[in-house]
């Protein structure tokens, strides 16, 4: 009932706004005029990472959309070969109790932390962004990282990273679910500083795409027409 009432209400408007073209498509099934436009992006204003620092960093809620625990999974793939890195985990949530126990029964390197106020410095320490999430409308965090000049590995999941992320050139894009794969291109990237700088410059380019002054004249024009 309430999905009929929601789709009747979206049928009377005159316009709907989705954030990436993927997403857009979906509801251009159900008849309605669609225009997308991208998330903005608070985006980094220093200096960007040097990509030295052995450190790769995953942020975001600890639930079941994010799935902080795939990642842990994937670090026991990766951290046998590179015993001298750190996964840094931010966030917070209802598997909080499960992401902390796992970390330390594993002892390999993995830190769990509160979401913090000076997530870009902490961008700036780390060298890699990690995305697992099942599904993702946008996905802040990769520009927010790209943008500090860090290549990113994430799983394909609708709709967000392909959006975000040119497989190959700021990153890697995964089949989503298939965490050897994961694990074979973030090893990849730990073990290749120029693949990481060569990545992480481009990222850092392609990220001012999704900066207020390149999205808000997109919603002017929208208004406008």
């Amino acid at each position: 009932c309430s999905s009929d009432l929601l789709k009747k209400g979206l049928r009377s408007s005159s316009c709907l706004v989705a954030m990436t073209e993927q997403d857009a498509g979906e509801w251009r099934k159900l008849g309605l005029h669609v225009e997308v436009i991208p998330d903005m992006v608070h985006l980094n204003d220093g200096a960007l990472s040097s990509l030295t620092q052995k450190r790769v960093i995953f942020v975001g809620r600890f639930d079941y959309q994010k799935r902080p625990l795939e990642m842990i999974r994937i670090w026991q793939r990766v951290f046998p070969q590179f015993p001298d890195w750190h996964l840094d985990i931010y966030g917070d949530g209802e598997q909080r109790c499960e992401v902390e126990a796992l970390a330390s029964e594993l002892n390999m390197n993995i830190h769990v932390h509160l979401p913090t106020g000076e997530i870009f410095e902490c961008y700036r320490n780390s060298s890699i962004l990690v995305s697992t999430s099942l599904f993702e409308p946008f996905g802040l965090v990769i520009p927010e990282a790209m943008s500090c000049g860090l290549p990113v590995v994430a799983y394909d999941c609708p709709y967000g990273p392909s959006t975000l992320i040119a497989d190959g050139e700021n990153g890697f894009l995964v089949e989503n679910h298939h965490a050897d794969a994961f694990a074979n291109q973030l090893s990849l990237l730990m073990s290749d500083e120029n693949l990481r700088q060569r990545m992480g410059r481009t990222a850092a380019k392609s990220a001012q795409a999704y900066s207020a002054e390149k999205i808000m004249p997109m919603w002017q024009q929208l208004f406008r027409r």
